[in-house]
């Protein structure tokens, strides 16, 4: 099983290229809206002003305690949700890529993957019982459907009989098709249950816990495309921050990192990815070949 966690974990390795951010854990338990946390070893890089992170939430620091070893802090930071968290929970302290972002950067790159420019989708089926005469039937229990992939009838327990000739109709009237998708047949069908396979979007994911497959419907063959796909998108908005027109504080670094390192730094990752979308783009169609004749 691969979860959020662990595409979102893969990448933030693979980004940090063996780099260690200044770690600490929680003294003791706190809930949603704890607004002093306790830590178990010296602040050192907790400050006032600063930034850390449990599990996914941030959290920023308005006053310190060196000799508690505390600090008060402001809960669900830069868009976070504010949660309970265990004692010992890791603490990392101004964290290059927060894990919430990263989430969010994992989302946007299911929904990239979805789009007919690369050609991946997620396989949904569907049953539904036809009378045998209607030409057009609602496509009831569907969302987000991109295309239909196969119809067949079953006529016995073990023989579905292929559906050849049927057309995929959108925005057909609300009042007569509820979810404003039919399918109409072409030719002539036998009554019974209808098994309908259709592509649809990957779907979004809400915590890291979920699984990208059951729940975002990704083979798992493309965790590394996630994985690519997350680095890309983190990375890319790197060279805004050196643009800014004010004094930066950090002189050196145009000299260590040239202007436009970043953007180079990626083409490889952008190449790699693109050569895996189209080889998972192959899979799928050789997988689900389009062997019915749409009228």
């Amino acid at each position: 099983m691969t979860t959020a966690a662990t595409i979102i974990t893969r990448a933030n390795r693979q980004l940090l290229s063996g780099t260690v951010e200044q770690r600490n854990k929680l003294a003791a338990s706190i809930n949603a809206s704890t607004d002093t946390v306790t830590f178990s070893y010296d602040l050192e890089g907790i400050r006032q002003g600063q930034v850390f992170e449990i599990d996914s939430e941030l959290f920023y620091v308005w006053v310190v305690s060196v000799g508690a070893k505390s600090a008060t802090v402001e809960r669900g930071f830069n868009g976070t949700t504010a949660a309970a968290h265990d004692a010992n929970a890791l603490v990392t302290v101004n964290p290059r890529f927060p894990r919430n972002q990263m989430l969010e950067a994992l989302n946007d790159e299911l929904a990239d993957l979805s789009s007919p420019t690369n050609g991946l989708f997620k396989v949904t089926s569907l049953n539904l019982d036809y009378n045998g005469s209607d030409t057009m039937i609602d496509l009831t229990g569907t969302s987000n459907i991109q295309d239909i992939l196969s119809v067949s009838v079953r006529y016995l327990t073990d023989d579905y009989i292929p559906v050849r000739k049927f057309r995929l109709m959108r925005d057909v009237p609300t009042d007569d098709f509820p979810t404003g998708v039919a399918l109409r047949m072409d030719q002539a069908v036998l009554a019974g249950r209808l098994r309908i396979v259709y592509k649809s979007p990957f779907t979004a994911l809400t915590a890291e816990s979920q699984d990208v497959t059951t729940v975002g419907g990704v083979p798992a063959s493309c965790d590394d495309i996630l994985a690519l796909g997350v680095q890309i998108r983190l990375m890319s908005p790197r060279e805004i921050k050196r643009n800014f027109t004010e004094s930066q504080g950090d002189t050196r670094r145009a000299d260590e990192v040239p202007q436009g390192a970043v953007g180079n730094s990626m083409q490889a990752l952008m190449r790699l990815r693109r050569d895996r979308i189209t080889a998972e783009a192959m899979r799928l169609a050789r997988q689900y070949p389009t062997l019915m004749t749409k009228a």
